[in-house]
């Protein structure tokens, strides 16, 4: 399909709306007066007239041409030409394909956060939710999914201490890579020499940031270690620097680790993480189906699960998580409701449920066609309704690129065990100072509202330069927080 642009350079979104009704297709652009002579196409025109502009949208599918326009005036900015293409866009290409999709024509991954700036613009969560239905077609379902974890988040963010930031630290290594993964992560057995003086650049890093907080006054909220699986390696070290750099006898919110997968927690490593504070783990099954386990690459059963999440219980950790996806190859919605049920019948504190999406990065990108929506939809509707039956609340939503049924990752948590960190970092609710390999750093407050610093992706790259990467980071961080 051709992605037809004149008269404004709007192409991104136009892609990312055409996404909504061909999820892993992949498109051709024209940039010519006339739309394209190819049987399908979905074109945007912009014409200067002598009293503003014409936006003329047309969508040609499965045979079938739809044209829509509208007036505009010279000045309209490129947020609002974002919407009317899309306003005028939408409703056809539902009409033509007969699909609806659940969040309508909202594209980003952050629509509970859109949803809060809607309600500090109107002054009413009530008309900001009108807004979800009626303006971008939210179905009421999802509307209110949406308000409930708005509403579940506000005493999170109320809580956060004045000048707080969070830490996260990337440990980009694992035992193997999983068949879905896009992260960037290395597995041990081929990367595994780099751990070494990777450990010592990221002690280096954590003291250049320590320096950073304690310049400005800064408050360590939460520690957020991530990865990759950071248990695929010894943690001993990283944890020493962390709990003397930046926890030492000042409470946190939140220290959690993602030990993630259960071939990699041991009891020596547990004993590690209690050593150091940490109060929150992941101990991610992402199914109880063996043979789907298998078929993702995930070299563990399903017993394993269960026996470490028992392990870990019995060393006194008492705030784990455990997360699901829907979608994954040679499930079933059955066989999905098994998963589910088996995890609640664990009784962790918070449950993360997935919808497997295709990024290039992950192997399954290239052999995979996008899981059936109507079966992950299913799997997505009874996890709702069942963890909710069982105590927990969503209390964090966010969506990704070339997701199965253009849903959503949700986040269930019962009471009082809600990650302060992933509901802070998801709303952009505050500064995240990032260390490590792959680790991005956003700060608030900058002249664009928020201000992004990225390292190198791969550990080889980020040894290589460290030092400079260093004097250039802490150059840029003294510039944005002074």
């Amino acid at each position: 399909m051709v992605i037809h642009t004149y008269g404004h350079s709007r192409t991104y979104e136009m892609e990312a709306l055409l996404k909504l009704f061909r999820p892993a297709e992949k498109f051709a652009f024209s940039i010519e007066l006339e739309p394209p002579a190819e049987d399908e196409y979905f074109s945007a025109v912009v014409l200067p007239e002598a009293d503003g502009l014409h936006l003329v949208c047309r969508v040609n599918l499965n045979g079938e041409l739809r044209r829509s326009e509208k007036n505009l005036s010279v000045d309209t900015p490129n947020n609002v030409l974002d919407r009317e293409i899309s306003g005028l866009s939408y409703p056809m290409f539902c009409e033509l394909t007969g699909i609806q999709p659940a969040w309508g024509m909202l594209t980003g991954i952050r629509p509970v956060n859109l949803l809060r700036k809607f309600t500090e613009r109107t002054g009413s969560l009530a008309q900001a939710a009108d807004d979800f239905r009626n303006v971008w077609y939210v179905t009421d379902e999802k509307t209110q999914l949406a308000t409930d974890i708005l509403t579940v988040q506000q005493p999170i963010f109320d809580a956060a201490p004045k000048k707080s930031v969070g830490i996260y630290v990337s440990i980009p290594f694992c035992p193997t890579r999983c068949k879905y993964c896009s992260f960037v992560s290395n597995s041990v057995a081929q990367m595994g020499k780099l751990i070494p003086e990777y450990n010592q650049c990221l002690y280096r890093e954590i003291s250049l940031v320590s320096q950073i907080v304690d310049d400005f006054g800064l408050i360590v909220d939460t520690i957020y270690i991530g990865g990759g699986t950071p248990t695929a390696i010894d943690l001993y070290q990283p944890l020493d620097w962390l709990h003397r750099h930046f926890v030492n006898g000042q409470p946190l919110r939140e220290f959690t680790v993602e030990a993630g997968r259960p071939d990699t927690i041991t009891m020596e490593n547990l004993s590690h993480l209690r050593q150091f504070g940490v109060t929150r783990i992941s101990v991610n099954p992402q199914s109880f189906q063996d043979h789907v386990l298998r078929a993702a690459g995930r070299p563990h059963t399903a017993q394993d699960t269960v026996e470490k999440f028992l392990l870990a219980r019995e060393m006194g950790f008492d705030n784990i998580n455990m997360d699901l996806i829907a979608g994954l190859p040679e499930d079933t919605v059955q066989g999905f409701y098994e998963s589910i049920d088996r995890a609640v019948a664990l009784d962790p504190e918070s449950i993360t449920v997935h919808c497997l999406s295709l990024k290039k990065a992950a192997d399954f990108y290239q052999s995979l066609s996008m899981p059936d929506a109507e079966a992950v939809s299913e799997m997505v509707d009874y996890a709702q309704k069942t963890l909710t039956a069982a105590g927990y609340r969503p209390y964090y939503l966010y969506r990704q690129k070339n997701m199965a049924a253009n849903l959503e990752n949700v986040g269930y948590a019962k009471p009082g065990f809600e990650s302060a960190y992933n509901v802070m970092m998801m709303d952009d609710s505050q500064t995240i100072l990032g260390i490590g390999a792959g680790a991005s750093t956003k700060v608030l407050g900058g002249k664009r509202g928020i201000e992004r610093l990225t390292e190198c992706k791969y550990p080889y790259d980020y040894l290589a330069r460290f030092d400079e990467l260093m004097q250039e980071k802490e150059k840029q961080l003294r510039e944005l927080l002074g």
